[in-house]
């Protein structure tokens, strides 16, 4: 069980805190945020610690997958009633088989080595920390090759008066 306090936050916040945390294990990889500055600022209710956990996790995944030189891509859109971050890389991608399963705790595809340090956990919990705040995190192949993983969670119509913007 995790603890989660949803407050009202800025989407693009969560994305710059996940940058500025994971810059360090780029290891000459970019993490690229492809942001539409053409639409006004997106907010939600969201644990915003928590979420940050769950943003760095498929980050710092995404970097372990991505090629020397290679690019993570992150993003953020509104659909609805959600919020939906996006993490993108051009590694290998999941066989789909193995789809579902990586997000169970402790699993490890067939013939997959252990990453040192790591527990298998990481996915299992984003999609906990997630649910708890009625949101979900989901898997998809990425065009052109990889992965993209996206958190949704819920959105907030905000009104800019309230938040002191004129």
């Amino acid at each position: 069980a995790f603890a989660v306090t949803p407050e009202l936050n800025a989407a693009e916040d969560v994305v710059g805190a996940a940058i500025r945390q994971c810059a360090a294990l780029a290891d000459g990889k970019r993490i690229h945020a492809a942001l539409d500055e053409t639409v006004p600022a997106l907010y939600g209710v969201f644990d915003f610690v928590q979420s940050l956990r769950v943003l760095v996790n498929l980050i710092e995944n995404a970097l372990r997958f991505t090629p020397p030189g290679g690019e993570v891509e992150l993003g953020v859109r509104r659909e609805g009633r959600q919020l939906v971050w996006s993490v993108s890389d051009r590694g290998p991608g999941i066989a789909e088989n193995e789809r579902t399963r990586v997000f169970e705790a402790f699993y490890r595809p067939e013939g997959s080595l252990a990453d040192r340090g790591r527990a298998g956990l990481g996915l299992a919990i984003a999609r906990t920390i997630a649910e708890a705040q009625g949101g979900s995190v989901t898997y998809h192949d990425r065009d052109g090759g990889g992965s993209t993983f996206e958190i949704r969670l819920p959105a907030a119509d905000v009104d800019q008066i309230a938040l002191g913007e004129s």
